[in-house]
């Protein structure tokens, strides 16, 4: 498993500093933000080539693409506007040197991508899921790359059950998941959370294509994100259900300051060598 970061999250004035700092921290993949300063990464392909470039330099994967939209926008034209904008960055994904793109599904609460809305759990909602992942798939074969869609409990796809449920009336291999514990857990299910991640490991083993390694805490009912082991998840819990579930991919470390990311690599990695050894 190789572990790894946003890549916004280390600081630099150009992709090769960026990739440089980040190799140094003993980050072995990214997830790839769009916004780079001074650069057009949607726009020329020799700019996403120099970022792909920078990355190969040092010897770090590119995971995935992050093209986070909020694909069920309340506004109809801002989301029909989000969709197009994802059928675009599905077409140059692999020139980033990577075959995923992750998304959340979105929702319909003006206030935002991630905020609940009781239309986000209703059977319309749910066919309106089918019919755009069907065709969001059929591009990304076309393509060449796997959509991995990020179950998050606020959202339209709110469980690992639903996206088990997705992938089975899709039946595509360009369909993926992001398994992230910190998401599929709420202030309610969180003492469960044990149980939720190795269901949702177990559910979705053969469909995902990256994994997050972060945490939660709720105070007075609002999230406190951080990195995995810095919350209130069963941190043990989440390596050892990832190994057995046999995911072998990119685990990427979230909500970190610059400075902690050696030490949450580290983390990580005693982790897995402790979870290879235990029960």
């Amino acid at each position: 498993m190789r572990v790894g970061i946003f890549s916004n999250t280390i600081s630099g004035n150009s992709p090769e500093e960026v990739a440089e700092r980040s190799r140094a921290a003993g980050v072995e993949a990214v997830q790839l933000r769009l916004e780079w300063p001074g650069l057009d990464v949607e726009g020329w392909s020799a700019d996403r080539a120099r970022v792909r470039r920078a990355y190969e330099a040092v010897g770090i994967e590119v995971a995935a693409l992050a093209a986070y939209t909020n694909l069920f926008d309340a506004q109809l034209e801002q989301r029909q506007a989000n969709r197009k904008h994802l059928e675009h960055l599905i077409q140059i994904t692999p020139e980033f040197g990577t075959t995923v793109i992750v998304t959340e599904t979105g929702s319909y609460n003006p206030d935002g991508s991630w905020t609940d809305h009781p239309q986000n759990h209703t059977p319309e909602a749910w066919a309106e899921l089918l019919d755009l992942s069907g065709h969001l798939a059929q591009l990304c074969e076309r393509a060449g790359v796997v959509l991995a869609y990020e179950p998050y409990v606020n959202t339209v796809l709110s469980s690992a059950v639903k996206a088990r449920r997705l992938a089975d009336a899709i039946s595509s291999p360009a369909l993926a998941f992001v398994f992230d514990a910190a998401g599929l857990v709420t202030p309610e299910t969180l003492p469960d959370n044990k149980a939720i991640t190795q269901e949702a490991l177990a559910l979705l083993q053969d469909r995902i294509a990256l994994a997050h390694a972060d945490d939660v805490r709720y105070v007075d009912g609002k999230a406190k994100w951080l990195p995995l082991g810095w919350g209130a998840l069963d941190s043990g819990a989440v390596f050892k259900a990832m190994l057995a579930a046999g995911f072998d991919g990119a685990l990427i470390v979230e909500h970190l300051a610059e400075e902690l990311v050696p030490e949450a690599i580290a983390f990580c990695h005693q982790q897995l060598v402790d979870a290879e050894g235990g029960d």
